[in-house]
């Protein structure tokens, strides 16, 4: 890493370089492109539903509220597999200054009470202090995120709280911020005061920190409270998933199919897989499979088979090949899903949804370094005309049609922009663009989700090439999201006012920049020769289509052979309107009794 672009963290403002900033989000980014399912669905349980002990939860079930049979509403809490560092097991509850609508809770400087986890209401009448009572759990400040401040009150902690059966709430934990992020720490409490030995039992965690943005977070995980538990002993009869599973692709998180299959086997990792951990004091024997399947298809191919032993308290790689065959079977575009999960026969149904963890990858029509999903946001403070560009590198020669951006909720409306494409220099984007045309940021209300920027002309792109943006001078810096779970190192070039391109290193993290490409080339030459004998006019159309003869159907085809469009029962003479079809060049077949005709279309929408 260069010493000019080492990242600090600043403490009130997020994470921050000599010339760029990632800004904590101002409002909740949905998740995209990868999910979980857990293997067992409890039945939801009515609010007054009070529960026995054992009381577990690893939030692993799922993604966004906390499991409504263990706890009581979502208090603001998010669960998500994108924000913690190297969790007990996959997924963790995240508190921040958000709202469960994902707003924020106050004034971008206000600071106080932000997110609270409350349980259901437990039987805890016929226990005693002898019983030996222990809740316990894992926490962690920060993790990919912002650190709580440092606080030598509560004014920046966690606490937890035990409700006795008064209904008064007692602080019985409190963590401090340190202005520091942390690894996951175990705790025990124990449950001793007699006040608490009665049947509505509660207990819960409250946050404090920033109450406008993603910022002072604090993580927690792996949630235990039962009896017969000694100080110190953490052993469950539990073997779990505890790292996310990557792209099935080498290069991208997802690329289009028919970049793809210019060589299936070295676009495709060689080796996919996840980690595993015995949380019992006893050695386990365990199998797991790991598999793929075509989303569109529904076809699946099993590519981890195994089964082993796993010491005590210890953790395991599994990794497997993904085959690329089974990836290259399909030339139309399509998505696949990748699925882990472990044999593991325990006898708490609980643990069990720690044991399967999915993600999808995409081969469509884009590239993407990210997963689809913003942990922060990426910006330039800078009263220069800054630029900034993302490198791809093509298989074959293709055309950029658009270029899809992840604008955040930090931004400014209306916000005056430059989308430009470059060609290669060296490794480096050229000094001018050979491509560019004015946007503007959208509406609040389109913020915080894609927009896509369609070209006003496509452009040939061959080879390595460019696509970005120009901020102007003066400009509000603009606010892109940035994915801290994937890595797009040495892929992002920037220059601020006059200065030569530079490239943004160990930010380990990847830019919610994607071109989406259209399969199609054609020169010149040819688009003119196939106007001059085509059966379809106008050509080129902008999307009305009138035929010089009448044919049973009419099939639209890219030119890499993929099926588009079916238009049956074609009347000559009558205007058809096309749908769902970009600017490009496509083949079209038309079939009358047992002749076929063939020509090309040239949308010009």
């Amino acid at each position: 890493m260069r010493k000019g672009l080492m990242l600090v963290v600043i403490l009130g403002l997020g994470w921050q370089t000599q010339a760029q900033l990632l800004t904590p989000l101002t409002h909740q980014s949905p998740p995209a492109n990868f999910s979980k399912k857990g293997t067992t669905t409890p039945q939801t349980l009515a609010s007054g539903d009070t529960l026995s002990l054992p009381f577990f939860d690893d939030f692993s079930k799922a993604e966004g509220a906390p499991d409504p049979t263990r706890w009581v509403n979502r208090g603001g809490i998010t669960v998500t597999n994108r924000y913690a560092k190297n969790a007990p097991t996959i997924f963790a509850a995240t508190f921040d200054g958000l709202k469960a609508n994902g707003q924020p809770y106050g004034g971008i400087n206000a600071v106080g009470p932000t997110d609270t986890l409350t349980s259901k209401p437990l039987y805890l009448g016929k226990l005693a202090p002898k019983d030996s009572l222990y809740l316990s759990f894992y926490w962690q400040a920060g993790g990919l995120l912002d650190a709580p401040n440092f606080s030598s009150g509560t004014q920046f902690s966690l606490q937890l709280e035990f409700k006795q059966a008064n209904g008064t709430w007692t602080t019985v934990w409190t963590q401090r911020g340190t202005g520091r992020s942390t690894d996951f720490a175990p705790v025990m409490q124990a449950i001793k005061e007699p006040a608490y030995f009665f049947d509505g039992f509660q207990f819960r965690w409250v946050s404090s920190g920033n109450q406008a943005a993603i910022r002072d977070v604090w993580h927690l995980d792996y949630v235990q409270l039962d009896k017969d538990r000694r100080q110190g002993i953490l052993n469950n009869l539990d073997v779990a998933i505890t790292q996310p599973i990557a792209s099935l692709l080498r290069r991208y998180t997802a690329m289009p199919i028919w970049q793809f299959l210019v060589n299936p086997e070295g676009e495709t990792r060689t080796e996919v897989g996840t980690s595993i951990r015995n949380f019992s004091s006893l050695p386990a024997a365990i199998s797991w499979r790991g598999f793929t399947q075509n989303l569109t298809t529904l076809a699946v191919d099993t590519f981890l088979k195994a089964s082993a032993p796993i010491n005590a308290e210890a953790s395991l790689s599994i990794q497997g090949m993904p085959n690329s065959s089974f990836l290259s079977s399909q030339s139309l575009p399509y998505s696949l899903q990748t699925t882990f999960f472990l044999i593991t026969k325990e006898p708490n149904t609980l643990t069990l949804t720690n044991d399967t963890i999915t993600r999808e990858t995409h081969l469509q029509d884009f590239y993407a370094y990210d997963d689809g999903t913003a942990e922060a946001g990426f910006s330039f403070p800078s009263s220069s005309a800054v630029q900034v560009a993302y490198q791809f590198e093509l298989s074959k020669p293709d055309r950029l049609d658009a270029v899809r951006f992840f604008f955040t909720g930090n931004n400014v409306p209306g916000t005056a922009l430059s989308l430009r494409v470059w060609k290669d220099v060296n490794g480096k984007p050229a000094e001018q663009p050979f491509y560019e045309q004015s946007f503007t940021i959208p509406a609040a209300t389109e913020l915080n989700q894609w927009l896509e920027i369609d070209l006003k002309q496509q452009q040939l792109v061959n080879g390595r090439f460019y696509v970005g943006y120009r901020q102007p001078n003066g400009s509000t810096f603009v606010n892109v999201g940035f994915d801290l779970n994937e890595n797009a190192d040495g892929k992002i070039f920037y220059t601020n006012g006059t200065t030569s391109w530079e490239s943004l290193t160990g930010f380990n993290g990847a830019l919610l920049m994607r071109p989406v490409v259209s399969g199609t080339i054609t020169s010149s030459f040819e688009e003119a020769e196939l106007v001059s004998n085509s059966w379809v006019y106008p050509n080129p159309s902008k999307g009305q289509l009138t035929f010089t003869q009448n044919f049973d159907r009419v099939e639209v085809y890219s030119l890499t052979g993929q099926k588009l469009l079916v238009l049956e029962r074609v009347s000559q003479g009558q205007p058809i309107t096309v749908q769902g079809l970009r600017n490009g060049v496509y083949l079209l077949k038309g079939y009358y009794k047992d002749k076929v005709k063939t020509t090309k279309l040239i949308l010009q929408l």
